[in-house]
């Protein structure tokens, strides 16, 4: 038991008809391996974190920027969540925040060049650990667990969040 991790440690434990919480633990297990290995990678790679790359991946989507209330929401967090994030990012020119022309109590957060180039980076590590982390499925399976996954966060979200 000493090699195991909690997820597997608890799945032991579960009645084998359990399988909606296997899945479930299988899901957090595969989520929190990926989740550590973007963790080093990015940490011994770039001198970066993981909610650094959320804000960077964000922003690069909005080439005019959002606000502070819009880029909290995108990542799913509270604007206290990611200050401290935005402000490291902007001390080392990767974001820059402005005062908004329609209401001087919104910043705009935008990408620099600096920002998109460490961003496209940091994307390549990233894509390069999912590849590695998949790579025992093949297109077809990945293609099907995709679209599951997918209809079971619809499911969720309609059940939990309605």
């Amino acid at each position: 038991m000493q090699d195991k991790n909690l997820f597997e440690i608890i799945v032991e434990t579960l009645p084998q008809d359990e399988y909606r919480m296997r899945a479930w633990l299988a899901l957090l297990g595969c989520f929190t391996s990926v989740e550590r290995t973007l963790r080093k990678r990015f940490a011994s790679d770039f001198q970066s974190s993981l909610p650094r790359y959320d804000v960077l991946t964000t922003l690069a989507q909005f080439r005019d920027g959002l606000t502070m209330g819009q880029l909290a929401a995108k990542l799913m967090v509270t604007k206290g969540n990611i200050t401290g994030v935005v402000s490291r990012l902007e001390s080392r020119a990767y974001i820059k925040r402005s005062v908004s022309d329609e209401d001087r109590r919104v910043q705009l957060v935008t990408l620099t060049g600096a920002g998109r180039e460490l961003w496209e980076e940091m994307h390549a590590v990233y894509r390069e650990v999912i590849e590695d982390a998949l790579r025992g499925l093949t297109d077809s399976d990945a293609e099907t667990l995709a679209q599951r996954l997918t209809d079971t966060q619809v499911e969720i979200d309609r059940v939990l969040l309605d």
